[in-house]
């Protein structure tokens, strides 16, 4: 498995995989704050099982680097001053990660299921619906052992949203 981390084809294909099917409905809030997350995929030795990874990704709150006369400008902290905008909006976001375990923290539950991906998938939706959660991402994944991958596209999708807006 470690070859397959630096196979970039196949983390560009399992990023490419991977569908958001809920996003949280609450959206983006300006602090500081906790955007849960389940995301399940098949089980890579039996693909007729399912992981089930339930987290939290910490979201800081938009980052604005502005060019004005009180501070550095975006060229001057970053030695680049014909590319980017005189402004820089980002987020910095940071979640738990965990190799081939099983695991359960406050941070990070990873748990191996006896139905298939999709019953579980559907079993997870359901679940949400029923307890009506709003702020839950659920994410489908081709290939669990490689969820950041999967978790990357999830923020990706989520700031395309904010960004956009």
């Amino acid at each position: 498995m470690a070859d397959d981390w630096q196979d970039l084809e196949f983390l560009r294909h399992v990023f490419d995989e991977t569908r958001v099917v809920r996003k949280p409905i609450t959206g983006i809030i300006t602090g500081y704050h906790v955007l849960p997350y389940i995301l399940v995929g098949p089980e890579h030795d039996q693909p007729g099982h399912s992981v089930e990874v339930r987290g939290r990704i910490k979201v800081s709150p938009r980052l604005v680097i502005a060019a004005g006369s009180g501070g550095p400008t975006y060229g001057e902290m970053f030695k680049e001053t014909e590319l980017m905008d005189q402004r820089l909006i980002a987020r910095v976001f940071s979640f738990r990660y965990a190799g081939r375990v099983s695991l359960e923290s406050e941070e990070l539950r990873i748990r191996r299921q006896e139905r298939d991906a999709h019953g579980h998938l559907e079993r997870v939706l359901e679940e949400l619906a029923q307890r009506e959660v709003i702020n839950t991402g659920v994410i489908a994944s081709p290939d669990v052992r490689f969820y950041p991958v999967s978790i990357d596209r999830f923020i990706r999708e989520i700031l395309d949203q904010e960004f956009r807006d």
